[in-house]
């Protein structure tokens, strides 16, 4: 019997792409093109650069995936129409989803093909931090603090320190940015935020760059919108590409109405979005306003827990992004009940949400609730006043 099925061609099997794959495998002819031939839960790789070993907690290789799906390990080059060209061939495609995120400095977000030797990366950079006795770390949002506080907290006796150009964990809340300072400074971590001087490469033993990502260059129709400053695609509220409605983005690369933040999270949120309007073409939703949230390691056991502008520190955030970790990689690996827990724990955050958006209308309509009665007060003793003056007269 001939397969109906359509062919869905994902580009990228990072957060996005492996949750339309957990949930279109059963709809759709599956191709994942990807030039690494593994999944890394990228938030927890920290750990990794102090117990290597760790990474094959982190990963899975797409060959052993038990979704059905045709992996093509390549980076693609370009897509005409609905054709993939890829190095070394192509992809004829009736849906494509890409979902390849961004680049970020080696050995932070590795582009090696091979989990084996990406093991190795991470075995020379654990060796590298063992023989640096002082460590420079450049950016101080979430990846340069999260560094740096695991660095320290495993080796007390180096010399860690932060320079910033802006202040530490700036796009954060306050509480959060205040919350991650202190134990920057319980830890023993050197920093020095709104740094404009001179590089201090020279004057520590090892550096990381911790100052942002970039994008990949390709190449699409002439008439496909980018954002050209970041290389982003700009898509409408659907999350396809506004010149081609067989083509949806998600993740960092996808630049949409919303804004949103880019974390994994969100990068989640949007894959569901998109597997559910491939699964349901007539009755399609827009993407949606995605909440805030990270749990940003601080070293040891501790870690913040950021809900836009609720905050908390400590061991529970910690132990709630081991939980989370451990949830999505056995999802993405197809382990038999993690796919119900790890929707369940998407659907808790957007209840957060909800509750929040309540707790903020209620704090929002108390002060007026109070001028109004205040008000209120204010003309009853004025009408007051003027029956007493009504009855002398």
């Amino acid at each position: 019997m001939k397969n109906s099925k359509k062919t869905l061609l994902i580009v990228g099997g990072g957060f996005a792409g492996m949750t339309i794959i957990t949930q279109t495998y059963k709809q759709f002819n599956i191709v994942l093109l990807d030039q690494k031939s593994y999944f890394e839960f990228v938030p927890s790789v920290f750990n990794a650069f102090i117990h290597p070993e760790s990474i094959f907690d982190l990963t899975l290789q797409f060959k052993q995936s038990k979704f059905g799906v045709l992996f093509i390990q390549g980076k693609l080059t370009h897509i005409e129409n609905n054709i993939a060209y890829y190095q070394g061939g192509q992809i004829e495609f009736d849906y494509c989803a890409i979902t390849i995120g961004s680049n970020y400095t080696n050995p932070i977000k590795s582009t090696i093909p091979k989990l084996s030797d990406r093991f190795i990366e991470l075995k020379k950079t654990q060796q590298k931090i063992i023989e640096s006795q002082t460590i420079l770390i450049i950016g101080g949002g979430t990846v340069g603090v999260e560094l740096a506080c695991e660095i320290k907290a495993a080796y007390k006796q180096k010399t860690v320190a932060i320079i910033t150009k802006g202040k530490i964990l700036s796009t954060m809340p306050k509480s959060a940015s205040v919350y991650a300072k202190k134990r920057i400074q319980d830890l023993g971590i050197e920093f020095k935020e709104d740094y404009k001087g001179p590089s201090l490469d020279s004057n520590f033993d090892l550096v990381f760059n911790c100052k942002g990502n970039t994008y990949e260059n390709i190449r699409l129709d002439d008439n496909f919108e980018m954002f050209d400053s970041k290389k982003q695609f700009l898509v409408d509220d659907y999350l396809k590409i506004r010149t081609n409605s067989n083509i949806f983005c998600a993740g960092d690369i996808c630049l949409s109405s919303q804004n949103e933040t880019k974390t994994a999270f969100s990068a989640e949120m949007q894959g569901e979005i998109i597997a559910y309007n491939l699964k349901h073409p007539n009755k399609q939703i827009k993407s949606y306003w995605i909440p805030n949230t990270y749990i940003i390691s601080l070293g040891g056991w501790k870690a913040i827990f950021i809900f836009e502008s609720f905050t908390f520190g400590g061991f529970l955030p910690y132990l709630m992004k081991l939980f989370i970790e451990v949830v999505v990689v056995n999802d993405f690996r197809g382990v038999i009940g993690f796919n119900i827990i790890h929707q369940i724990m998407n659907y808790i955050v957007y209840m957060m949400l909800y509750i929040y958006m309540i707790i903020q209308l209620l704090l929002a309509i108390a002060p007026l609730g109070s001028k109004i009665k205040q008000d209120q007060r204010v003309e009853l003793k004025r009408i007051q006043q003027e029956i007493e003056e009504f009855k002398k007269q």
